[in-house]
């Protein structure tokens, strides 16, 4: 019998001491063990270093990389450089995986003959070990429309072949949206499948926990992802907008409510809205989210301004 292919876990790590061992064992605990397990210590000023090489003495498998700050992307991509596996899976220093994920995903992968096997996470939809294989431009429609696939970096197992050419875009938020749209029109096959195998912790301090200017580089994001569809995937053009769409109405209401309700970048969102609501309002496969807000938004920017301060919660 064959030996399992080398799978490759790369770990960014930064200030994560309390979370991080939970991280590991989660990881070491796996059913699946031809793996290399990659710590990468993005700067840490706390203790996390010191747990990274405490780890790594204690499992052979862990291999731990300390470097000068740069972000979650350059993490990323550190860890990418020096990765040897056959397959390639991200896990945030923060998070868990289930111990059959790594295993799940790669038999899917590899049951399917497709580059990127996905699950879902954090219970997100009822387990029936329901399997979908679809083509990466069918995948990418179906995440820039938010059904059943989000489009994190991780729970996904990634063909390491798909890494020659790209990498994740650093010093932006929203990276892994940007990250995975690139990458998935260019996949022949795609696996996906209901169970949940992921645990997704939200932490206060998270980018997405936080409000700050810096979370508009989403609408950045979303505009390359409408450009590259103009110009390469038509077909992806309508789900591109309607996501862009989402991405307006979001930043719009956060906005709103922390004090940027007259600014430029509410501008931008308000006429994003304008020029894109009706294109997704008829849309079947727009979610209904969307198109409530597009119905808020008709009788005006005062109303919708009103919306996000009242309900603005159950909108962002």
């Amino acid at each position: 019998m064959s030996q399992l292919p080398l799978i490759s876990v790369v770990v960014p790590v930064y200030n994560v001491e309390c979370y991080l061992e939970a991280c590991v064992n989660s990881i070491i605990a796996q059913s699946y063990t031809n793996l290399e397990i990659i710590l990468v210590d993005d700067g840490s000023t706390d203790s996390s270093p010191k747990i990274c090489d405490k780890l790594s003495s204690i499992d052979s498998r862990i291999r731990v990389l300390h470097k000068q700050n740069g972000g979650l992307s350059d993490a990323r991509n550190h860890g990418i450089d020096i990765a040897t596996g056959e397959y390639i899976i991200f896990v945030d220093s923060d998070d868990t995986i289930t111990p059959d994920a790594i295993s799940t995903l790669q038999s899917l992968a590899c049951e399917h003959n497709a580059a990127i096997a996905m699950a879902t996470f954090n219970n997100r939809c009822k387990c029936r070990g329901r399997v979908i294989t679809l083509t990466g431009i069918d995948a990418a429609s179906r995440m820039l429309f938010q059904k059943d696939m989000d489009s994190s970096a991780w729970n996904k197992l990634y063909h390491s072949s798909l890494f020659q050419k790209h990498r994740f875009t650093e010093g932006i938020y929203y990276e892994d949206i940007d990250f995975v749209i690139r990458l998935l029109p260019e996949v022949d096959r795609v696996v996906w499948t209901d169970c949940s195998l992921y645990n997704y912790r939200l932490r206060p301090s998270s980018i997405t926990g936080n409000f700050s200017l810096k979370r508009l580089d989403v609408l950045d994001v979303t505009d390359r992802i409408e450009e590259a569809a103009i110009a390469q995937w038509h077909s992806l053009l309508p789900a591109a907008r309607d996501r862009k769409l989402s991405a307006s109405f979001n930043m719009f209401v956060l906005l709103t409510r922390n004090g940027y309700a007259r600014s430029e970048h509410t501008d931008r969102c308000w006429r994003n809205i304008k020029s894109l609501r009706m294109s997704s309002l008829f849309n079947r496969n727009v979610r209904l989210k969307n198109k409530l807000g597009i119905l808020a938004s008709l009788p005006g920017r005062r109303f919708l301004h009103f919306i996000a301060l009242t309900l603005g919660k159950y909108l962002s």
